[in-house]
């Protein structure tokens, strides 16, 4: 990729803007409820993470350190200010590394679904060493992915299902690596350098097995608990449905991202 700008879509117009960043091998097509939805009031831009959707892998390291700078590209190239980062699952990650790389032109973080996927570097990648070695790549990503729904699954499951599948392994393998270090040794500074309101939207949570469950009404994760015990201004809302809450629950989404976006501070609009 280069000096190049991932590939992305700007809609709208209006401050703040939100800048919407996708999951572990998906795409920007993830956010089209919220692009739709908030492109006639705010200024909205939602883009495809290196390597995946329609951006190049380019020269760079399949890292969220990586993506994060990418993000942070993203907003300077459009001399976004006071942006309003929006993340799921992956993308929580992405948008805290970018908050961490562009202080100045981040006003508050949307964490969607996300969650910690271990502490301890070393163990934790050998334990996902060890799951593609004996099953294979293949068998880790589709259990993984058929894991995120519950019951029969919404009708769009098998296209987006077919994107996620049809991204090589030599990206999807290097990620996943990087996101388990990342987690390990990234996730407390990073919250700890977050100095703007965050909201997070949590609808299910891994539990000892690393099984994904749903969060049923009333219920926090433990990632819900720990932004909110690390992190002053915060607001955390369970919204009980499949790990694509954007998609699944998207009403239920965009009115507490609006919500969000009301209580911010009023800075420069």
């Amino acid at each position: 990729m280069g000096d190049q700008i991932m590939n992305h879509i700007r809609e709208g117009a209006g401050d703040p803007p939100i800048v919407f960043v996708h999951g572990y091998l998906c795409e920007l097509e993830n956010w089209r409820h919220q692009v739709d939805h908030f492109q006639a009031t705010n200024t909205v831009l939602a883009c495809d993470l290196r390597g995946l959707g329609k951006t190049p892998l380019g020269d760079g390291k399949m890292t969220i350190e990586q993506m994060g700078q990418d993000v942070a590209a993203l907003l300077a190239h459009h001399d976004l200010t006071d942006a309003v980062l929006v993340g799921h699952s992956m993308g929580c990650r992405v948008i805290m590394e970018a908050c961490r790389q562009a202080k100045d032109r981040v006003g508050g973080l949307v964490l969607v679904d996300g969650s910690r996927g271990g502490q301890n570097r070393a163990p934790d990648q050998a334990k996902f060493d060890l799951a593609i070695s004996e099953s294979g790549y293949k068998s880790f990503v589709e259990a993984l992915f058929e894991g995120m729904f519950f019951g029969e699954g919404p009708d769009w499951k098998d296209t987006a299902l077919e994107a996620v599948f049809g991204v090589p392994e030599d990206i999807g393998k290097p990620l996943y690596r990087n996101l388990i270090a990342w987690d390990a040794e990234q996730l407390d500074p990073a919250l700890a350098a977050i100095d703007v309101p965050v909201l997070v939207l949590q609808s299910t949570y891994m539990n000892l097995e690393r099984k994904r469950e749903q969060l049923q009404a009333g219920e926090t994760s433990p990632y819900q608990d720990l932004v909110t015990e690390r992190l002053a201004d915060t607001h955390s809302v369970t919204i009980p449905t499949g790990h694509f809450t954007m998609i699944e629950e998207a009403a239920a989404t965009n009115r507490e991202i609006a919500a969000f976006l009301e209580r911010l501070p009023r800075r420069s609009y």
